[in-house]
């Protein structure tokens, strides 16, 4: 990775609103005109957060998994809380949320204040909880490290499981009703520009092949194993 930082993210925002470089800053600081949508190729900004969702729901299941096998008194794979966890820091809490607290939250606290605040509290609850997992999970040896990596585990997928359903039914939505067709699109392509400039090219197929490969050393990877 290139080192975009939830700093780099919130000041380049900041930098956007204010009028500084970048695309659109007239616009992203909440123009409305009706010109056409520049990123109409690209998925909206709610889309993409969406997609990102997407693989987060698909590491809570990968965390649920460890959770059962932790209760089981079975074998965790060899790195498996790690790699998730790693996962979760980079892709959901340093980007993904990064995203979410420079250029959409500041757009939608007036409609949504409370809800917002919450929010804020458990991306940094879930960052604590992370750094937890990351500093525990080299050596599960223990009955002792096991049980608080299992609560730390169980705790992130019960916050987190209604925190992104609020923010797809709620936050993204809003996002869209209070933001242009032309400042969408001008999103859109921040998105994309920054996800290229923090995980390369085909950003999303690389963070999914390590996804994949947890999936597999926990024997989740196949969707019709979840078929009752």
């Amino acid at each position: 990775m290139s080192g975009v930082s939830r700093r780099d993210l919130l000041s380049g925002a900041a930098g956007l609103v204010v009028g500084g470089g970048g695309v659109g800053a007239a616009s992203l600081a909440g123009g409305s005109d009706g010109t056409p949508d520049p990123g109409a190729a690209l998925p909206s900004p709610g889309e993409e957060l969406m997609v990102e969702h997407g693989v987060l729901k698909r590491v809570l299941l990968a965390y649920r998994a460890l959770v059962e096998r932790i209760d089981a008194g079975a074998a965790v794979p060899r790195g498996a809380v790690t790699d998730s966890a790693q996962i979760v820091m980079d892709y959901i809490e340093n980007f993904h949320e990064g995203l979410e607290e420079a250029y959409v939250f500041p757009r939608v606290r007036a409609a949504q204040p409370a809800l917002v605040r919450t929010l804020l509290v458990q991306h940094d609850r879930g960052r604590h909880l992370t750094a937890r997992l990351l500093a525990a999970a080299p050596d599960l040896r223990g009955a002792g490290a096991r049980h608080q990596v299992r609560a730390d585990l169980a705790a992130f997928v019960r916050m987190y499981e209604p925190h992104e359903a609020w923010e797809d039914t709620v936050v993204f939505p809003a996002l869209r009703a209070a933001t242009s067709p032309r400042t969408l699109g001008e999103l859109a392509e921040r998105f994309h520009d920054l996800a290229d400039r923090e995980f390369g090219d085909a950003a999303l197929r690389q963070v999914l092949h390590r996804v994949e490969g947890i999936e597999t050393q926990l024997g989740i990877a196949d969707l019709a194993s979840f078929t009752p």
